[in-house]
């Protein structure tokens, strides 16, 4: 894949995404928006026994993650506060094409510079960005 484009932050503190990585679900902004358009036991079936952590910020208990998810369904994203990977807070939102969504978008910022102006600034365009309508495509 080329990337044609990227416009990084001035400061020496960035986020980045590592391609290939598979953190587990519940450990990121995007698996949670994936997990949070399914019922309770249908997660339930798709996460393992143990829940890992891999960061001192994750929830690991499956009731903890349940009461999570309900939340997250209620304001309409999750938000990874350091759960994944040490220093960016991760916002998300399920792409809600397909019922249980399949495919999500997330936002990632240095926790130290997130401020609450710019977190209400995030979660806006995110949820702007899932409740806009898909755009028409002509087939060939």
């Amino acid at each position: 894949m080329v990337c044609p484009a990227a416009r990084g932050p001035p400061h020496r503190l960035r986020p980045f995404a590592r391609v290939g990585r598979r953190p587990p679900a519940h450990s990121t902004a995007l698996g949670k928006a994936l997990l949070a358009t399914r019922d309770d036991e249908q997660v339930r079936g798709l996460l393992p026994a143990t829940l890992s952590a891999m960061t001192e910020h994750r929830v690991t208990g499956r009731e903890e993650l349940t009461e999570e998810l309900r939340v997250i369904r209620g304001r309409g994203f999750p938000v990874d506060r350091e759960e994944s990977t040490p220093g960016p807070r991760c916002f998300g939102v399920a792409v809600p094409y397909r019922i249980p969504a399949r495919d999500a978008v997330s936002c990632s910022v240095p926790a130290a510079r997130l401020t609450p102006a710019r977190e209400r600034s995030v979660r806006d365009a995110l949820l702007d960005a899932r409740d806009r309508p898909a755009p028409m495509t002509r087939r060939p």
